[in-house]
């Protein structure tokens, strides 16, 4: 692995630099670094026994955990790109980037929420299109792990070192799938060098250090647990502690018993930690530092993680598949702007807001975020027409959400412009009036949807969750006298919980399928 360029070949570096250390734990399992490093070039060896050679693209289906480490730098050790599928997604659902990727092979964790990988597989292209390996499956099984690696035997140590020249800064790394919020999923490609620099420029711009005991909560599946989680974190030399599932307690006793210094996560993530009854009994102060991000923390959030969750840092960062990090704060900034603002453009790309022809605007006038520079995508995959719609003819990605950019260079983001709501003429940005209602005392989230109005066309409805007991009729008498009329939310529904995607963001599309179950503005 010669190529520093590469995501393995960093990797392989940092194991040679750091072989006695633990590269992951997850609960009783140890890997060091040693083990990791012959881990993965079994893995590799593997891959070319099964015949996967360099443009080829592997389905990985499975929650965080030290096998999908594993697997993943297989894959992209011997040139084939890593095809990341969503965990919450149902057979049919995961079919579709099989089968848009035209992938050899695919990794599931077969019962982990429904998951099957043959169904999935028959759904893509039939039976015996795609070969399938279960991680959860018995070491006898013909479909097992185990019994994947054992063709690394076939292979000796100058084939694979061949395999691994064959790879280079340019090759494909990996395929990840947008959200599909605005339609079918694309597939957004990834070459290794931008992954790479921009890894480090991570690495650089969070202080991040062998030192660190990182817990990744973000699942593997999206951008910000995999580039934005345990790679930076092997690049490091850091320990990683693998979290398949959300769970409050467990969470709270890793903090406590492993001392994790590094724990970026979503607001939820955070918001249900500091909601917890018996917070104050366990012993959070070893974290150091959170990244977080959102298109709107509440401020109060920011200072309590500080306070009561101890971090000696919080930045936010925004994002997205389509160019990783785009902008961040810094801990010198204050808490109001890490939490009002998403920060300044990131190391080495530019950002700026632009109008609906793309002319710029001036500081404060709303308009698209839009980013340039090494880290946006390659592009979509077999889609060159929604490529040159959103990278326009000056290498500028068309992000599609809205925002603002202040004096002094921090941007705002106010949402998705397709979220946006057009109240009777007036356009009604989601955060703002979320930003707005999180200030009453009694609230502590809260997630703005349009809903259809015969008159205004549409109104907001908001989705709110209590820090205690209030009316709805004084809610709205509240926002009455905070803002303007056209911003008061039509309507109030308290909920215990917000639906999640499985990155553990707030789903605006379900709380939309729950508002036309309950006939609201109907």
């Amino acid at each position: 692995m010669d190529n520093p360029k590469t995501i393995p070949a960093v990797i392989h570096n940092s194991c040679l630099a750091n072989a006695d250390k633990f590269a992951i734990i997850e609960g009783e399992k140890r890997v060091t670094y040693e083990e990791l490093d012959s881990k993965v070039v079994e893995c590799a060896k593997a891959f070319i026994a099964a015949g996967i050679t360099k443009g080829d693209r592997v389905g990985l289906w499975a929650p965080n955990s030290a096998e999908w480490i594993v697997i993943a730098l297989g894959i992209q050790s011997v040139g084939a790109a890593l095809v990341p599928i969503n965990t919450r997604y149902k057979p049919g659902e995961a079919s579709y980037p099989l089968q848009k990727t035209e992938a050899k092979m695919l990794f599931t964790a077969d019962g982990f929420m429904g998951i099957e990988g043959e169904e999935a597989v028959t759904k893509a292209r039939g039976e015996g299109g795609i070969k399938t390996i279960d991680i959860n499956g018995a070491d006898t099984e013909d479909r097992s792990f185990s019994s994947f690696l054992s063709g690394a035997e076939s292979i000796d140590d100058d084939l694979l070192a061949q395999t691994l020249k064959g790879v280079s800064a340019t090759t494909l790394c990996d395929i990840m799938f947008t959200s599909g919020s605005t339609g079918k999923p694309k597939g957004v490609r990834h070459r290794h060098e931008p992954t790479v620099r921009q890894t480090f420029n991570t690495i650089e711009e969070n202080q991040l250090t062998s030192a660190d005991r990182m817990l990744v909560i973000n699942p593997f599946f999206h951008v910000f647990g995999y580039t934005g989680g345990w790679v930076p974190a092997l690049f490091s030399g850091a320990t990683i502690y693998p979290f398949p599932v959300f769970d409050v307690d467990q969470v709270l006793e890793i903090i406590q018993d492993q001392g994790i210094t590094y724990f970026p996560g979503p607001p939820t993530i955070f918001h249900s930690l500091l909601e917890h009854p018996r917070l104050h009994e366990y012993d959070v102060n070893s974290l150091r530092f959170s990244l977080t991000g959102s298109a709107d923390v509440p401020v109060d959030l920011i200072q309590r993680m500080l306070d009561e969750l101890t971090f000696d840092r919080v930045v936010q960062a925004y994002g997205m598949t389509e160019c990783g990090t785009a902008t961040n704060t810094i801990a010198s900034d204050t808490p109001e702007i890490i939490a009002t603002t998403i920060g300044k453009a990131s190391k080495d790309l530019e950002v700026r807001i632009v109008d609906d022809k793309n002319n710029p605007l001036k500081a404060r006038e709303k308009g698209e975020i839009v980013v340039r520079g090494y880290a946006v995508m390659d592009g979509y995959l077999n889609d060159d027409e929604a490529t040159s719609s959103a990278i326009d003819e000056e290498g500028w990605l068309h992000t599609g959400d809205l925002g603002t950019c202040d004096e002094n260079g921090y941007f705002q983001i106010l949402g998705r412009i397709k979220d946006m709501i057009i109240v009777g003429g007036f356009n009604v940005y989601p955060a703002e009036v979320e930003d707005m209602i999180r200030e009453h005392p009694s609230i502590r989230d809260v997630a703005l949807i349009s809903v259809p109005d015969e008159r205004l066309g549409e109104v907001g409805c908001a989705f709110v969750i209590l820090r205690e007991a209030i009316e709805p009729d004084e809610l709205h008498l509240w926002c009455r006298e905070n803002m303007a009329n056209f911003k008061v939310p039509r309507y109030i529904e308290f909920l215990e919980q917000f639906p999640l995607t499985g990155s553990n963001k707030i789903s605006k599309l379900d709380l939309r399928d729950l508002a036309d179950q309950k006939q609201i503005g109907t």
